[in-house]
């Protein structure tokens, strides 16, 4: 029986190809470091490729010693890496039984450990539950059990546990979302989920990109699309409706608005054309030619419904991100007829399904909408 660290650079590809040379001088430090650590806590590095490398050791406590100590290192460090860019790892730990060739090791225990190591978040650490057994009384730490994982060449399910090593992590909760629904939909009710679980604190990132759970530090996120994401749990939570709204001055100005097909006399303010063509088809009108302003661009919900408001033009917009508006008066909007497409859909890792914050807030968001 032996422990078996497994290591890797987060990225380690997309790193090299940026700034091969910088990329090599922030590895090199890493390796000093890790080869430090290592002999400090009586172990032994015994293979490394590339960007990775395998440690042995005989107690799974020193293991763990080295392994956090070496993630804060990184952590803690300036590297010279192009902007936008980080020096992280991914570490996973395995007790179980080895082959011994030479000085190297090979079989189940070592196998066990890599895949670990893919299941670790970025600057992170991934243990199996014989690693778990012996340091969860001695190393009082965060530790997420994220159930049995079926590893790729291993017979049976590996049951593992993450291990939180930013302070409260285990009790934040970190979401991403795009700007209108965070702002105007999922802000106004997260109120009602902090009275729930009053033992989690909230950290909200509103964004418009696709965010990678495999290499940045949320738990969950809300996304637009088709609900099929390779590595990712999606729940179905609204169609993605949407209608045509103006300002009441614009109606005002423009006179009267009876059919769908005269919208089309009209400025249309450009957030999503294939909205627009969609939107008309559904609402029977052949082969529309929609005449947009060519003077503005938009790339949210939020910012264009500014534009509507202050009597710009007609554009398409979500109705129920702006409930508020429509009630005051401030959007009208023209027709009840709402053209739909994809839906809104809240995801994770298949890998952190079982995390209590996670489950706490699936099962909150699904009953809210």
């Amino acid at each position: 029986m032996a422990v078996i660290l497994a290591a890797d650079v987060v990225g380690f590809s997309r790193l090299m190809e940026v700034d091969e040379e910088r990329t090599h001088a922030a590895l090199n430090t890493c390796n000093t470091a890790i080869a430090g650590l290592v002999s400090m806590h009586s172990g032994r590095i015994f293979a490394v490729a590339g960007d990775s490398f395998l440690a042995e050791f005989a107690s799974p406590v020193e293991a763990m010693r080295a392994a956090i100590e070496f993630q804060e290192d990184v952590s803690g460090r300036s590297f010279d890496l192009p902007e936008g860019l980080q020096m992280r790892f991914r570490i996973g730990i395995n007790l179980g039984d080895v082959i011994v060739d030479g000085g190297n090791l090979f079989g189940d225990g070592v196998n066990v450990a890599v895949r670990l190591e893919a299941l670790a978040e970025p600057g992170g650490i991934c243990l199996s539950s014989a690693v778990y057994e012996q340091v969860e009384q001695k190393l009082p730490l965060g530790y997420e059990d994220i159930g049995p994982q079926a590893l790729k060449n291993i017979v049976r399910p590996v049951k593992a546990y993450r291990v939180s090593l930013r302070r409260g992590a285990d009790t934040v909760l970190s979401i991403t979302a795009t700007s209108t629904f965070s702002s105007n939909w999922l802000v106004p009710r997260l109120g009602r989920f902090r009275n729930a679980n009053p033992d989690l604190d909230i950290e909200l990132k509103a964004m418009s990109r696709v965010v990678d759970f495999s290499r940045e530090p949320f738990d969950v996120g809300i996304r637009e699309g088709h609900g099929k994401w390779p590595g990712l749990k999606a729940h179905p939570l609204m169609d993605r409706e949407f209608a045509p709204f103006c300002s009441p001055a614009f109606l005002e100005a423009a006179g009267e608005i009876r059919v769908p097909s005269d919208v089309l006399k009209h400025p249309l303010l450009d957030w999503r054309d294939d909205w627009w063509l969609d939107w008309f088809n559904a609402a029977g009108v052949d082969s529309p030619k929609p005449s947009f302003s060519q003077n503005f661009q938009f790339d949210t919900q939020l910012a264009i419904s500014q534009a509507v408001i202050s009597g710009q033009g007609i554009a398409l917009l979500t109705p129920m991100f702006f409930q508020t508006e429509i009630q005051s008066g401030r959007l009208v909007q023209l027709f009840d007829l709402t053209g739909r497409h994809g839906k809104f859909w809240l995801v994770y890792s298949e890998t952190r399904q079982n995390s209590r914050k996670i489950v706490a807030f699936r099962d909150w968001l699904v009953g809210e909408v």
